[in-house]
């Protein structure tokens, strides 16, 4: 299956094939192991992007891309220093200038390389296959610690721990981090999955991850993704409703709720200790809490200290009086706040660009219904993944920003082939064999 994921294009030669290997290869660490070898992660990033960048086309969209990341590192780099004279420790300004300025710009030259040399769909399918390599690896992690104890598992984290009592499961698992993406995204658009028997497992082996995560963010995102998806299939291109491969918009959305009845039943009855009713109220709990007392308590220690600074911002690495974290004092888990709180109003906004132009690249090709299912399946990842950092820090991690820079990249990187078929603008080495009727304007 990695021969047909990871086809040799025009450009070939030695190089290009370690750089295609280490492209996946970053993918497949970044999404199935997240921050479980952190220091080797972090320069297996910087060799790739590095051999990534000799081959990069710079297209009309990564044009756009790269100026409003520049944007964006003015702003980061004015609020280090106004975060610096503030008082705010070394260690902050270090990992803020690693968060918002060297690894924004690693992510979209290895993802912008990741759709020029592969193509959109190639890209989805190995996300594809790291979906069930993840939910591979939850299945294996719960197994060692069950029957090897903890210290078979520390090496995926330091934190190992599995809670399964009183009806509820959960487990310290970063991957549950890439879940929230993969749920999201799959559950928009499962129809990018071809073999309709994963097509109908999929859903249920995710329902069970996630009601066995212990992670709200994870369970919402399977709601989130459905309705996204549902709401912007109408602007499917006309091929997918009246073509051979496309068949009635709604028989997707029944296939899922068929394959999550499933998949409730069977963990029901597998997971004899779990009471399913119990996991929904605490969820919801939580869902109408605002995300429980502790987040409620930051969401009021940062409007305190945006108010104080006017919506202007204090700087990077400059916390309030509440203290989440004792290593990390000057992070927080409601990521939208905290930006307002360092960088101001404009600052956050600014920061934001990237997101409200992929926002209006969906829109437009919404309403000429010129939507591809990865069009849907990647913006579903998106929505899912941002709306996650109103509860954590993802968009803070080097390793996890492969979850919104990626889907950014793939939404406007491509543009219509003479014959009708979607390529890549680089060399044309990666058909995606998914019309469009016309390229992008911006």
């Amino acid at each position: 299956m990695t021969g047909s994921l990871l086809r040799p294009g025009p450009e070939r030669g030695f190089l290009a094939l370690v750089t295609r290997f280490l492209l996946v290869l970053s993918l497949v660490v970044c999404v199935v192991v997240p921050h479980s070898f952190q220091v080797p992660t972090a320069a297996l990033l910087v060799v790739t992007a590095l051999l990534a960048a000799l081959g990069l086309q710079f297209t009309r969209w990564v044009s756009i891309l790269l100026i409003l990341y520049c944007l964006g590192t003015v702003i980061s780099v004015l609020y280090l220093f106004i975060g610096f004279t503030n008082g705010a420790p070394n260690d902050a300004i270090i990992q803020s200038a690693l968060v918002y300025v060297a690894s924004p710009l690693i992510w979209i030259v290895i993802s912008t390389s990741l759709i020029q040399r592969l193509g959109v769909k190639r890209t989805v399918n190995w996300l594809l296959v790291l979906t069930w390599a993840a939910i591979a690896s939850i299945v294996l992690f719960f197994y060692a610690y069950f029957a090897f104890g903890r210290e078979s598992v520390r090496f995926l984290t330091e934190d190992a721990n599995i809670n399964v009592s009183g009806g509820f499961a959960g487990a310290t698992m970063l991957v549950y981090g890439s879940m929230i993406f993969l749920a999201g995204a799959f559950f928009a658009e499962p129809a990018v999955l071809r073999w309709r028997l994963a097509r109908f497992a999929t859903p249920a082996a995710l329902i069970a991850a996630a009601a066995t995560s212990g992670r709200a963010a994870f369970l919402i995102a399977i709601p989130i993704g459905f309705v996204l998806g549902t709401l912007l299939r109408p602007g499917l291109h006309p091929r997918y409703v009246e073509g051979k491969t496309g068949g009635i918009p709604l028989l997707p959305a029944i296939g899922v709720l068929g394959a999550i009845t499933v998949g409730v039943v069977i963990l029901n009855t597998v997971f004899t200790q779990l009471d399913l009713r119990f996991i929904a109220e605490l969820f919801w709990e939580k869902l109408t809490s605002g995300g429980g007392s502790e987040r409620v308590e930051q969401a009021d220690a940062l409007w305190a200290g945006i108010e104080e600074s006017y919506g202007l911002g204090h700087g990077h690495g400059v916390g309030v009086a509440y203290l989440r974290s004792d290593e990390f004092p000057w992070r927080y888990e409601l990521l939208p706040l905290a930006s307002v709180l360092r960088v101001g109003i404009l600052g956050t906004l600014i920061y934001a660009l990237p997101f409200l132009v992929g926002i209006f690249a969906v829109a437009q090709r919404f309403q000429a219904r010129e939507l591809t299912r990865y069009d849907i399946y990647l913006s579903g990842g998106l929505v899912t993944a941002t709306i996650a950092t109103f509860t954590n820090p993802y968009l803070e991690s080097y390793i996890f920003q492969w979850m919104f820079f990626l889907p950014l990249v793939a939404l406007g990187q491509r543009t219509v082939a003479p014959s009708g078929a979607e390529q890549v603008p680089r060399t044309g080495s990666s058909l995606d064999e998914e019309p469009l009727a016309s390229p992008l304007k911006y």
